[in-house]
């Protein structure tokens, strides 16, 4: 009887031991995994020439909380904005070129998907630019440059952005819709286009985007070439290189 136990008891600590072997390799790969990834991706900065203008909108209490593009949650009293295609975490100046009053804010969130519009500030950054009553405002985007370091970061840049980048043209609940755009695309000549599926909760959304494009210059120049007749075009980036 006593063998019996004490055979029992060795074969149990035999297998406890080569679990939390396991358990701790696992965590150990996990560990490393997310240092590899850390690693493999730099600060990323704006090109000190990046310099565009248009409408800004903001978004406020109904996305309060909600997971943001870049994983965190929504903070509308936080200075942070939605763009189509900067890269996430960089740093931005929007100046509002009626009152001339300015905020700097962090990309941490993609939108906004309006085509008269290049940017959705948090309730903050609008706030600080004077429009929150309005609800917009021609604003005028560059790269963030602190005042002691105006002299380093204003030179020209040799870095342009690269990725992944698309054209939308148009966005339907029916699919049918979107497929008459294509094919109206295919008579002007784009080739390239693909319908994007959206699952909500309560509906589905079909858009209709052209490329893909390489670079921004590239989709600005395609964009350019569509024409009256595919009003409200924007472009947006799946991916961002430099």
């Amino acid at each position: 009887m006593f063998k019996r136990t004490f055979l029992m008891m060795f074969v149990f600590l035999i297998f406890a031991s080569t679990a939390y072997a396991e358990e701790a390799a696992e965590n150990s790969t996990e560990v490393n995994a997310t240092s590899t990834v850390s690693a493999a991706f730099p600060v990323q900065v704006v090109p000190a020439d990046y310099k565009e203008e248009g409408v800004a909108s903001w978004y406020g209490e109904e996305f309060q909380g909600k997971v943001t593009a870049s994983g965190e949650p929504y903070d509308m009293d936080k200075l942070t904005a939605a763009h189509n295609y900067l890269p996430l975490g960089v740093k931005v100046t929007v100046t509002n070129l009626d009152s001339g009053k300015s905020a700097d804010v962090t990309i941490n969130d993609r939108g906004p998907f309006v085509p008269d519009r290049i940017i959705d500030l948090s309730r903050a950054a609008a706030d600080k630019l004077g429009f929150t009553d309005v609800g917009k405002a021609n604003v005028r985007i560059e790269p963030y440059r602190p005042e002691e370091k105006v002299e380093v970061v204003a030179k020209p840049a040799e870095h342009k952005l690269y990725g992944s980048f698309y054209i939308q043209v148009g966005a339907y609940k029916v699919k049918e819709n979107a497929d008459r755009l294509i094919e109206r695309l295919e008579k002007a000549g784009f080739h390239n286009a693909r319908i994007v599926r959206i699952v909500t909760d309560s509906a589905q959304i079909f858009k209709v985007q052209l490329g893909m494009y390489k670079s921004l210059a590239s989709a600005r120049k395609a964009n350019l070439k569509i024409g009256p007749g595919f009003p409200g075009t924007f472009i947006l980036a799946d991916v961002i290189q430099y």
